[in-house]
């Protein structure tokens, strides 16, 4: 039989396995930090939804993120603001990330591994319109072409000829800019207006207009669509990680398409 001083170290030995062991289960089983991540959002939908203008829908790319990085531990405050503005104000730390974007245009950021998306920028004009898009010179044969002011419309063609201010264009600014673009169409007050094919699309159907319009050209630039976070966050590239892993998961077990499904698009992956 063990000595009494014996048995006392064997206990105190067994204690501190025992602490030892609850220290490295505690450890590992305790998620990470929960962080709460500042987006920016602006009315781009179905990539990017303001919810108070679409029945508390945020965009695919909105619930993409609550998705994958609540499977973390981590939730999501939309913070609406003008695309531009958003840009700058990920790009200096006072917001964690931008729904949308084009890496083009903000190559400091932090990006997950693989594209949220993919947008070609489309000339949609009236149903019985006689005006096609192919090139410059049938951009200088339209009567007058809607755009949003300060888009960026990726195509070389289409933006050079934009940005010599010619007569035939109309940019406009101020609030739902697009809504009130295909409200002159429909009212014979423009040619044509351009966006990307899924935004106009959505916007059209929303507004029972999508009968009345159609497609009147493609521009030759498709590009890819991201979700972004801060270069000046510490953890912007573990967000990333986790939004390009967890949106694999997505894709293989079906959740992926039946988010995309809600907003009547395809997986990008696939088109």
């Amino acid at each position: 039989m063990p000595s009494k001083n014996k048995r006392l170290n064997q206990a105190s030995k067994s204690l501190t396995m025992s602490t030892l062991l609850v220290g490295f289960s505690a450890m590992f089983s305790t998620p990470a930090v929960s962080d709460t991540l500042r987006i920016a959002t602006d009315e781009w939908c179905p990539y990017d939804c303001i919810a108070s203008q679409n029945q508390g829908k945020v965009g695919y790319l909105g619930d993409l993120l609550v998705e994958t990085l609540g499977a973390k531990g981590h939730t999501i405050e939309f913070v609406e603001v003008s695309y531009s503005r958003g840009l700058q104000l990920v790009r200096e730390g006072k917001l964690d990330g931008t729904m949308a974007c084009y890496r083009e245009e903000a190559p400091d950021f932090i990006y997950p591994d693989f594209a949220l998306g993919k947008s070609n920028s489309t000339f949609f004009s009236l149903q019985d319109s006689n005006w096609y898009y192919n090139g410059k010179e049938s951009l200088k044969q339209a009567q007058l072409i809607g755009v949003i002011k300060g888009y960026d419309y990726v195509d070389p063609t289409v933006m050079e000829y934009l940005n010599q201010n010619p007569k035939n264009v109309l940019a406009i600014t101020g609030e739902k800019p697009l809504e009130r673009l295909l409200e002159m169409l429909i009212n014979g007050r423009l040619t044509a207006v351009i966006e990307d094919k899924i935004v106009l699309q959505y916007k059209a159907q929303q507004m029972a207009l999508a009968d009345q319009i159609k497609v009147s050209g493609t521009t030759d630039v498709t590009i890819d669509v991201f979700t972004s976070f801060s270069p000046k966050n510490p953890n912007s590239s573990e967000y990333a990680k986790i939004v390009s892993e967890e949106t694999l998961k997505m894709r293989e077990d079906g959740r992926l398409q039946k988010l995309l499904e809600q907003y009547g698009i395809k997986d990008w992956k696939a088109e």
